[in-house]
């Protein structure tokens, strides 16, 4: 396997009004199929913490990297990244969180942070 760094950093607005500070188990299951859709390992299993401020944070640690998201229940907003030391599919990942979060306002942005050049970036 080649290595890349390569980053997605995904923020939108959700549209998804399931979501809430109820939602523990349907966040877990979306970082598992997460994994599945970018054909990921899990290496530390999801950790989901719900905040005071009606906000929830969610990682996993990957056999490459890691994948995190905070959402805020209120604002309905979500931010999320990929970090994978393994190429993977932008364009399905981004169908992906899309449909899952029912997503508008959306704003991809792709880092391949290949060591020892300059950072490629690009908006999708």
């Amino acid at each position: 396997m080649k290595i890349v760094h390569h980053h997605l950093i995904y923020q939108a607005k959700v549209g998804n009004n399931e979501l809430g500070a109820d939602s523990e188990k349907v966040f877990e299951q979306f970082l598992y199929n997460l994994l599945d859709e970018v054909k990921m390992k899990c290496l530390i299993p999801v950790q989901l913490k719900f905040s005071n401020q009606k906000a929830w944070t969610g990682i996993v640690g990957i056999i490459t990297s890691h994948i995190a998201f905070h959402f805020w229940t209120i604002e309905k907003y979500v931010q999320l990244d990929i970090y994978s030391c393994k190429p993977f599919e932008k364009q399905k990942a981004v169908k992906f969180l899309n449909n899952f979060w029912k997503a508008s306002d959306v704003r991809v942005l792709f880092i391949d942070r290949e060591v020892g050049k300059k950072f490629k970036i690009e908006e999708l």
